[in-house]
């Protein structure tokens, strides 16, 4: 599925079968091959998953990135927090910013999953699920609505 500025509750259920995978410190999210990290087979279903639903966001990542620098520096102890109170449409664009800049930076959705961070995206967006606050919501943030 392209993207769409929809992402239904069916949709997040999609995405919330990996979490256990994520949090499961025995999980293997790459294999090493001629000094290169390559994702497992899971991670790149993941991947499609996150494609096939629409989570994926088409929006100037790069930009989004310099006005959220607590984002950028995948290292910075604070983002955690801020993961964890965050609404739909900000794990949209860190999820994808992830993503998009892996294409530019090899290995950085490696990274960013052995830091935790899509751990805590998945965790964010159960809480948001399980709590009503969302189950359709427009990327433009004109339209929210619960159904």
């Amino acid at each position: 599925m392209p993207y769409d500025e929809v992402i239904t509750n069916e949709e997040i259920k999609e995405l919330l079968h990996y979490l256990d995978y994520f949090q499961d410190s025995k999980s293997n999210f790459f294999t090493e091959k001629n000094g290169y990290r390559l994702e497992s087979q899971e991670v790149i279903r993941f991947r499609e998953v996150l494609n096939d639903t629409g989570f994926l966001m088409i929006f100037d990542w790069g930009q989004w990135l310099d006005e959220n620098k607590i984002y950028k520096d995948i290292n910075n102890l604070g983002i955690h927090e801020r993961i964890m109170s965050a609404d739909l449409v900000t794990l949209r664009k860190l999820m994808t910013s992830y993503i998009r800049g892996d294409r530019f930076n090899e290995g950085l959705f490696i990274a960013v999953i052995l830091k935790g961070h899509v751990t805590k995206i998945l965790l964010r967006l159960q809480k948001l699920k399980d709590s009503r606050c969302v189950v359709v919501l427009y990327s433009n943030n004109k339209r929210p609505s619960l159904r």
